[in-house]
């Protein structure tokens, strides 16, 4: 499989600076649910897809984080916001599908509205099951595919392309909630919920935990 991942000149920095904007905003839509997620993680912590480091304030200062981020433009910002926050940040240029960190390695892994945007899912869901010692959790909170025949699923599928192209890959409709069901986690702890807000296409949306 080929893990390139084409950095565009344009719409990267574009996403880098609207995703390190609304920052505080995202922290009103997610906060409550990341604060759940993430009150008992360890000090090191590795996170699929940062982006420009939203999810920083919710780690206690001083923690490690290695971020799999391959987007070069996001990358500032994640220094900046690390800096902020005191967290010791590592940063990995590999996309989720090709992470390099040993088998049986890490307690927690975290990822939010990532796994709409890798190319490789399944592979990416998998990376994260082996880096994951025995027990070890992977917490996310994902958009998903609307109820078929609804409402939102027919803005979804009218909105995908555009949608795709502007923000990088991401896809409005993908079934993250089956592909976590079936990737071989010990147990898979999962909600499912409308979150209403002005991103219509990602108001379906689970959160939850999967323990290896």
């Amino acid at each position: 499989m080929d893990n390139k991942f084409e950095n565009n000149s344009i719409r990267g920095p574009i996403n880098s600076w609207f995703f390190h904007t609304i920052s505080g905003y995202m922290d009103v839509l997610w906060g409550k649910s990341k604060k759940e997620l993430f009150q008992d993680h360890p000090e090191t912590v590795v996170e699929i897809g940062p982006g420009a480091g939203a999810n920083m304030r919710y780690l206690k200062r001083g923690t490690k984080l290695i971020a799999i981020e391959p987007n070069i433009h996001m990358h500032k910002n994640l220094r900046k916001t690390a800096k902020k926050y005191g967290i010791h940040l590592e940063i990995k240029s590999i996309t989720g599908e090709a992470i390099d960190l040993p088998d049986n390695s890490m307690d927690f892994v975290m990822s939010t509205l990532v796994l709409c945007t890798v190319e490789n899912p399944m592979e990416c869901v998998h990376q994260i099951r082996r880096i994951l010692k025995p027990s070890g959790q992977f917490v996310f909170i994902e958009h998903v595919k609307a109820r078929e025949n609804s409402i939102l699923g027919f803005i979804q599928n009218l909105i995908h392309k555009p949608w795709h192209w502007f923000f990088e890959g991401c896809h409005t409709n993908r079934d993250t909630a089956s592909l976590l069901e079936s990737a071989g986690f010990r147990t898979v702890s999962m909600d499912t919920y409308n979150h209403y807000s002005p991103f219509v296409p990602i108001i379906p949306q689970i959160r939850g935990k999967a323990i290896k």
